[in-house]
């Protein structure tokens, strides 16, 4: 059974307002302004502002797909003025992202924007990390994690070609995340698959 791979080329960066910029909220669906986050796959992020008298925020369905192109739904409430609200699932790509429950407060709507947050997953479920090969000098720090916690820390400057051979097992989602530009290619086995996945 073969492995799959992910190619890192940047650090991963949050966007506020990546799938959606601000916008009345309303129930029915949000015409996105994107469907794919800059790279591998993120936590839906919501910050919801408030206008004149508070509306009863209801909630937000978000469906897209995972890293392994599974379809995955996820609900979220917005928070309240102000607050970042962050999804619990890794989504690669979003299809929809629908309002319902909202009721006005006032005479203008509170607004929303809609984007992901820096964690990145190259997949998720269970499987093997087999292992990260540098592409280039990384410039720094490279945090690889799991939802147990952190499996390594590759220090900033390792040379280009250095292959780290891990072959551990990881559950919930496998991380891999630069702290700055890099260019990297993770090696795994996700959830007992031969899935290629590759991001850059």
């Amino acid at each position: 059974m073969g492995y799959g791979y992910a190619t890192i080329a940047a650090a991963p960066a949050a966007s506020a307002n990546g799938y959606k910029t601000s916008v009345d909220m309303a129930n029915g669906a949000y015409a996105l302004d994107a469907l794919v986050p800059t790279f591998g796959a993120r936590h839906v992020t919501m910050t919801r502002t408030v206008v004149n008298a508070a509306d009863t925020p209801g909630t937000i369905t978000v469906v897209g797909k995972s890293p392994s192109g599974e379809v995955i739904t996820e609900v979220i409430t917005p928070g309240a003025h102000g607050v970042l609200v962050t999804g619990t699932k890794f989504f690669a790509s979003l299809v929809s992202a629908t309002q319902a429950g909202w009721v006005l407060g006032a005479a203008a709507a509170d607004t929303i924007v809609i984007g992901w947050d820096a964690q990145n997953a190259v997949t998720a479920g269970s499987g093997t990390l087999h292992a990260i090969v540098i592409n280039t000098t990384a410039a720094g720090a490279i945090t690889v994690a799991d939802s147990k916690g952190t499996i390594a820390t590759i220090p900033s400057n390792v040379a280009v070609g250095t292959f780290y051979e891990y072959d551990v097992e990881f559950s919930g989602y496998l991380r891999v995340e630069p702290a700055a530009a890099s260019n990297i290619t993770v090696i795994f086995n996700p959830s007992g698959s031969g899935l290629t996945y590759a991001m850059s």
